[in-house]
């Protein structure tokens, strides 16, 4: 894999001091630069992969006649594993080469000895990088799986523009006299004439009875601003987390009070936001699931008090 990790036997010295480094440091230095130009190779392939893909996704999608888009998705599944391997390599390369060296030293280094912060830092700056790469893994991940959204509004005003057309031609079998269509329906349905009370089928088209295999997706679609705000929210809890975690791990071998005083301020101000935004990020999502179950409603009054139970089965007692 590009050649990673050929070790140096020649440690580093700190050059304008008097102290020496150990002579395992020149190795941690290679490795993580290694480390990092192994990701960037990574990085650059999923871009390329991706950037390729995904208009070639669009095109096959609009293009694919078949009902279950089987081609399209084959294609996908296909994409979707090549990208996972570039992944799995950065994942099999993290734990082969950086984890390894840092365990290996770690059972040989003791935590007072004032060299072990240089293998503690090198593990943070390996870990960060590979956090970096996970980032831009997820970016192209949803990028590609953006391309089988169907824009469902399109779809949506056909069946709208259907029942316009048809609303009005529909006509009693026993009498002749004119039936309205007052709604938009799903299943088969029977409707009494209002001349001569006959009960007459009334079948919709294809294109009609798939209003509700859409309608959660069209109501996900119109919602989705919500949603964004409520996961945004769920993940600076993390951001939060990791980052009072850092400076609780800082403080292990800072003995300076006033330095220490200043990082549990930092640490209790973090917490105090992280607390925040474990209250507030259940309220979002509540606010994006009403307001996609009221779209949803819109959509197909006809099953709304299904969706209700639904609704409340998903709100917390």
């Amino acid at each position: 894999m590009f050649g990673l990790f050929n070790k140096s036997k020649d440690p580093e010295k700190n050059e304008g001091s008097k102290e020496t480094f150990p002579d395992w440091y020149a190795e941690l230095q290679e490795s993580q630069q290694r480390w990092f130009a192994f990701l960037e190779k990574l990085e650059a392939k999923m871009e390329e992969l991706a950037t390729a893909s995904i208009p070639e996704l669009k095109q096959l999608l609009q293009e694919d006649e078949d009902l279950y888009k089987r081609t399209f998705h084959r294609v996908l599944s296909g994409i979707n594993g090549q990208l996972n391997n570039i992944r799995e390599k950065a994942r099999d390369t993290y734990e082969e080469k950086i984890s390894r060296i840092y365990y290996d030293l770690d059972s040989q280094i003791s935590v007072l000895d004032k060299h072990h912060d240089l293998l503690s830092d090198f593990r943070s700056a390996c870990s960060d990088r590979y956090n970096d790469f996970d980032d831009k893994f997820d970016y192209w991940r949803k990028q590609i799986e953006k391309t089988q959204e169907r824009d469902l509004e399109i779809e949506y005003k056909k069946i709208l523009d259907e029942y316009e057309a048809i609303k009005n031609k529909f006509s009693c079998t026993q009498c002749g006299g004119n039936i309205e269509i007052e709604k938009i329906f799903l299943i088969e349905t029977y409707i009494s004439c209002p001349y001569c009370q006959t009960q007459n089928t009334f079948a919709p088209s294809t294109q009609g009875r798939n209003l509700q295999n859409i309608a959660r997706g069209l109501a996900e679609q119109r919602t989705a601003h919500l949603y964004e705000a409520f996961e945004t929210e769920d993940k600076k809890e993390r951001e939060l987390y990791h980052e009072r975690h850092e400076l609780s791990l800082s403080k292990i071998h800072e003995s300076d009070k006033k330095v220490l005083s200043e990082i549990q301020a930092k640490m209790d101000d973090l917490e105090e936001q992280r607390q925040f935004v474990i209250k507030n990020a259940p309220k979002l999502y509540q606010v994006y699931l009403r307001a996609m179950y009221d779209e949803w409603n819109k959509i197909t009054p006809a099953l709304k008090e299904h969706n209700e139970k639904m609704y409340q089965n998903q709100v917390p007692n």
